[in-house]
């Protein structure tokens, strides 16, 4: 065989290596990026279910009664802001963090929707108020990837309202006590 024919060869050969080690390092970055997503959701997830997050939830809760209240409002409005908002923050920053995530393509954003849409607009829906107060002193800027994962959010749902695979069949049981509940006076739910 020819040197030519030899050297051919040894390029033909180099370069399946090189593709090889390509597709290779392509692979494992797709496996890297998905170990990353896991662990930011699981750090979100734990968070949220955390008892040191308990307030921040519980305040959530009285905001609409709060935002009515003038004084309020005002605090909303200082720089730095009083320690009764505080929890709030602590919550705002949580979902702003979230969003930022998903703006940046860190988190998969349908994997996201997938998981945590209906808690996100239920959260917006609650702050959005006290949001736009704050943005009075502090810009528009302020909680924008918050507001950016709200919107994409609803356009999630509003695409899917089921994410259930749709050529796939239900096994759930029927509701046997629905028709002996309707009946019942309704309980508050905590």
């Amino acid at each position: 065989m020819s040197l030519e024919l030899w050297s051919t060869i040894a390029s033909v050969g180099t370069f399946v290596v090189i593709s090889a080690t390509a597709i290779a390092a392509v692979i494992q970055l797709r496996h890297m990026r998905a170990s990353n997503q896991i662990a930011i959701l699981n750090d979100f997830r734990t968070t949220i279910e955390d008892p040191d997050f308990r307030p921040a939830t519980d305040f959530l809760r009285t905001l609409p009664t709060r935002m009515e209240e003038p004084e309020f409002r005002a605090a909303l409005e200082q720089n730095p802001l009083p320690p009764q908002v505080q929890p709030l923050i602590r919550l705002l920053r949580l979902y702003e963090s979230l969003g930022t995530y998903v703006n940046r393509g860190m988190l998969d954003r349908d994997m996201v929707c997938d998981l945590w849409a209906p808690v996100v607009l239920t959260v917006w829906n609650l702050t959005a108020d006290t949001i736009v107060v704050m943005r009075r002193t502090r810009g528009p800027e302020l909680m924008e990837n918050f507001e950016y994962l709200a919107l994409v959010s609803q356009r999630y749902l509003d695409r899917n309202p089921s994410v259930y695979p749709k050529d796939t069949p239900r096994i759930a049981p029927a509701d046997k006590w629905a028709a002996e509940d309707a009946t019942r006076p309704s309980t508050p739910t905590r």
